[in-house]
This record gives structure tokens, C-alpha cells and sequence, in this order.
């Protein structure tokens, strides 16, 4: 996300999928925030991994379109979804942990040189 903050990249919402997001609001929210942006999530976000797969599969076989355009028109053309905002608090938190944590790295670094 700072590579693409550094590059003007400006993200309208990011789509969440899988197991993390089976409970409501939970990994959407801790996500949203972690990356400051705004994130959905379909109703079907819990299928995970397989369901992703035979998805794909099936748009292998399908493929008269472009795979965004499959995916909007024929996947999820009437799943509902939720979109939650990153909480400004968290956002601040997650700054800090991420300085923190870069620090740390130094440290990391040192301690392996001197194995």
C-alpha cells in the first residue's frame, strides 16, 4: 500500500474474500483500516480458496469475456455486499505499529548477520 501511495495509485475499495471474512465486520473492519481504505465484502466472502478455484475453472471454460467483466456480469451480478470504512483511531494504531515494526527489522537484520 506505501508503494502504491508513492505512486499516486488512489484505491476506491479493495474486495474482500475468503475465510477471514465469514464473521460480519470482523477481518473487514481490521482490514480497513490496516490499509486505510474502504473494503467490501459479498455475501459469498466465506466460500474461500475452492470456491475461487472452480470459479475460475468455470470462467476457463466460459471465457467470452474479460474476466473483470465475467465476474461482474455473470459471478456476482446480484450478490449484495457491505462496505465498511477504515475507523480513523485504528488507522493511527496501525501507523504506529508499522514504524515500530519497521525498527524492529533492523534488529532482526543485526541479529542474523551475527549467527
Amino acid at each position: 500500500m506505501e508503494i502504491l501511495d508513492k505512486e499516486g495509485v488512489k484505491i476506491d475499495c479493495l474486495m474482500g474474500h475468503g475465510g477471514l471474512f465469514k464473521t460480519e465486520k470482523v477481518g473487514q473492519t481490521l482490514l480497513a483500516s490496516a490499509l486505510n481504505t474502504p473494503v467490501a465484502v459479498m455475501e459469498t466472502a466465506g466460500e474461500g480458496g475452492a470456491w475461487g478455484m472452480a470459479v475460475l475453472s468455470k470462467y476457463s471454460v466460459d471465457n467470452f469475456l474479460p474476466l473483470d467483466e465475467y465476474l461482474n456480469d455473470k459471478v456476482f451480478k446480484n450478490a449484495k455486499s457491505k462496505i465498511v470504512e477504515p475507523n480513523t483511531d485504528d488507522v493511527e494504531g496501525f501507523k504506529t505499529y508499522m514504524i515500530r515494526y519497521k525498527a524492529a527489522l533492523k534488529a532482526e537484520i543485526e541479529a542474523y548477520k551475527n549467527l
